[in-house]
């Protein structure tokens, strides 16, 4: 099937619709309603996503690579092994939401709402959760190697058996966060630690 490039979808209505081994590049989505869309190995590479709905969506070893996601709405969407890396949320409507395992290496959640939401297991290297709201989500067994958590909130969270080498941790208050032996060396040194 030959990809669709460079176009611009504007206020579609997809409810419902069913996507495969289909391609996107370099497409812009504007407010178009992709409620209970069903993805299995599509592909949207350097897309846009501008408004619009991807509420209760499901997505399955699709690619979302380098795309921009800017005030969607996106209630209650899943994504099961999916690839986001390098791809920005912004001003996005995140919970709930369903993430099973998968790469969101390098993704921007600058400021997210993400309180409850699951990234057990999911590799979430060099990401981006400066000022994010991290209250009682879940990192446990997630790869957080080089990512950047400066002031997220994160009580409650579970980070037991999370990968955080190399992450920048300033400013958390981590009062009430589950970690394990091995992360809280890491936090230690973060904090000038000298550990022996």
């Amino acid at each position: 099937m030959e990809p669709s490039s460079g176009r611009t979808f504007q206020s579609e209505d997809w409810y419902g619709r069913t996507f495969g081994a289909e391609r996107f590049e370099r497409c812009v989505f504007i407010d178009c309603d992709l409620t209970e869309v069903v993805t299995a190995g599509t592909v949207f590479d350097g897309c846009e996503f501008l408004g619009g709905r991807l509420n209760a969506s499901v997505h399955r070893s699709t690619r979302f690579a380098t795309c921009t996601f800017r005030e969607v709405s996106m209630f209650d969407a899943t994504f099961e092994h999916c690839k986001l890396s390098g791809s920005q949320f912004m001003g996005c409507a995140l919970r709930p939401l369903t993430v099973v395992g998968g790469d969101w290496s390098l993704t921007s959640l600058f400021a997210a709402d993400l309180r409850e939401v699951s990234f057990a297991g999911v590799k979430l290297d060099e990401a981006d959760f400066t000022d994010a709201r991290l209250e009682k989500a879940s990192f446990r067994g997630a790869s957080l190697v080089q990512a950047t958590l400066s002031r997220a909130r994160l009580r409650g969270a579970d980070l037991v058996g999370a990968d955080a080498a190399g992450a920048t941790l300033a400013g958390i208050d981590w009062r009430g966060v589950h970690i394990d032996a091995a992360l809280a060396v890491t936090v230690a040194e973060s904090l000038g630690a000298l550990v022996d």
